[in-house]
């Protein structure tokens, strides 16, 4: 053929690069490396999913329901919202009430929930012992200033002196 500059079979007219041979309609799509192979622009490249995010800021480009805009499920051992951690809860059970401590890992906030009305404290501690952080009757506590690491958390009923202790991790 005249008009195929590279040899490939494929005349200029139907072939996307004719100064490559690899590049051509019959020719293999190799995900992730951002060229067209097969001269078939439909042939999914960096989106294999198809969520509308590439590679680069999908962490599991093989599921759909995983991406940085997915809606993060609790204790399920799964990252679906690409953020590096999956959502933890703990329940335990304090003056028979129970007591949720989400999330864990965390950023930013430890939240507390705790349907009954009790008084109780919230103590952070570092793994040396060091009291880093005490509220009384506070559902959300800060983090965001302790350096990335283990904790430790107790939580206090007043009333009844009974407590609970919960490793709680700080990451960015």
């Amino acid at each position: 053929l005249d008009d195929d500059l590279d040899q490939d079979g494929f005349a200029l007219a139907n072939d996307c690069d004719d100064a490559n041979a690899a590049i051509n309609p019959n020719a293999i799509e190799i995900p992730y490396n951002g060229i067209d192979e097969d001269c078939d622009a439909a042939t999914l490249d960096d989106d294999l999913d198809q969520d509308g995010f590439a590679l680069a800021n999908d962490c599991d480009d093989e599921n759909s329901d995983i991406n940085p805009d997915a809606i993060e499920i609790p204790n399920n051992g799964i990252d679906e919202d690409c953020d590096g951690v999956d959502l933890v809860t703990s329940t335990h059970e304090l003056a028979n009430a129970e007591i949720k401590i989400y999330p864990n890992p965390a950023r930013e906030m430890i939240y507390l929930e705790i349907p009954a009305q009790i008084n109780f404290t919230a103590i952070i501690y570092g793994l040396d012992g060091k009291k880093l952080y005490k509220a009384t009757n506070q559902l959300t506590l800060p983090i965001q200033n302790l350096p990335n690491g283990s904790y430790l958390l107790k939580v206090k009923d007043l009333a009844t002196g009974q407590q609970i202790v919960e490793k709680i991790v700080k990451v960015d």
